[in-house]
């Protein structure tokens, strides 16, 4: 049985509104900058049966859009919030870097094995 597959950009830049908190008689509306990119492969039949993927995703606050009774405006992040922000972003790299190091030793040991 033969299907139809349709290739996804393997890279998106999205900039996005999330959802609206509200705040007493404000809302209160983030937006970010998205970068993602994925891959995948896969081998089926006669038998055999493989697959692989990666990607990753970057999200990049901007800022709040403040919507009160009186109008919208919006607020850029700056300072130590962009800061903490881009600390937990480094550690979050970080991690998963350490973690494809550890699966790719992994499975060096198990084929030298």
């Amino acid at each position: 049985m033969e299907g139809q597959c349709s290739r996804p950009r393997a890279l998106r830049i999205r900039t996005v509104r999330g959802e609206p908190i509200s705040a007493g008689d404000r809302e209160l509306i983030p937006v970010a900058r998205v970068v993602s990119f994925g891959k995948a492969s896969a081998t089926v039949g006669n038998g055999r049966i493989a697959g692989s993927g990666g990607g990753f995703s970057w999200i990049k606050p901007l800022a709040v859009f403040e919507v009160t009774s009186t109008g919208e405006r919006r607020i850029e992040l700056q300072g130590e919030s962009a800061q903490a922000i881009r600390g937990m972003l480094a550690y979050a790299i970080a991690i998963g870097l350490v973690c494809t190091a550890i699966r790719w030793l992994v499975r060096r040991m198990r084929r030298g094995s």
